[in-house]
């Protein structure tokens, strides 16, 4: 017996993300959700979701300017189980003025936490964020290459935030000796 007659596919999550330069340089994230059913969910009070069908579609437009603040937020409720879920698309607009870095996932958890949001377009908030620091990356290396070309003479300290958040860029691994070797701790 194969293992696709051993198993039945019973939901499909899908998140999509993309980042756009607007004319004015400003990047645009859309991030969206889809969740399609492999299976029949019945419900009290309302007709089932079929096989096929989605239980949620959602989306979330962030504007955000080169200082990383929120310029503009659209979210979007297209399809979701209940009439009221799309009664909150309006709240993320509190992100507006918000700048993304540290502490962001707490203020964002502030503002739109609980019954004040929906979980899962602010689980896009999350996922719209980390999609413009990679798509805002070489922007934020070209302008400190301006200035120094020794990371250390930096005048943006936060450019360098993901030293040693990650396995690659271990402050003592083979990433930073290749791409920012005056980081790297000194030889003992």
């Amino acid at each position: 017996m194969t293992k696709d007659n051993e198993r039945q596919l019973v939901h499909t999550r899908q998140i999509t993300c993309r980042a756009f330069r607007l004319k004015n340089g400003f990047l645009e994230i859309e991030a969206t959700v889809s969740d399609e059913k492999g299976q029949e969910v019945a419900f009290r009070s309302r007709p089932p979701v079929q096989v096929g069908e989605y239980m949620h579609r959602m989306s979330l437009t962030l504007t955000i300017d080169g200082d990383d603040s929120i310029q503009d937020v659209r979210a979007s409720t297209q399809i979701a189980p209940w009439a009221m879920c799309g009664g909150t698309d309006d709240a993320y607009r509190k992100l507006i003025g918000l700048r993304i870095g540290p502490g962001f996932s707490q203020q964002v958890k502030m503002l739109l936490g609980g019954v004040e949001g929906c979980t899962h377009v602010t689980e896009l908030v999350a996922q719209a964020a980390n999609i413009y620091m990679q798509a805002s990356w070489p922007d934020r290396i070209a302008r400190q290459m301006a200035v120094a070309s020794d990371p250390r003479q930096w005048p943006d300290k936060s450019t360098l935030g993901f030293v040693d958040h990650c396995h690659a860029w271990r402050r003592d691994g083979e990433t930073i000796l290749q791409e920012y070797p005056e980081l790297a701790p000194p030889e003992k």
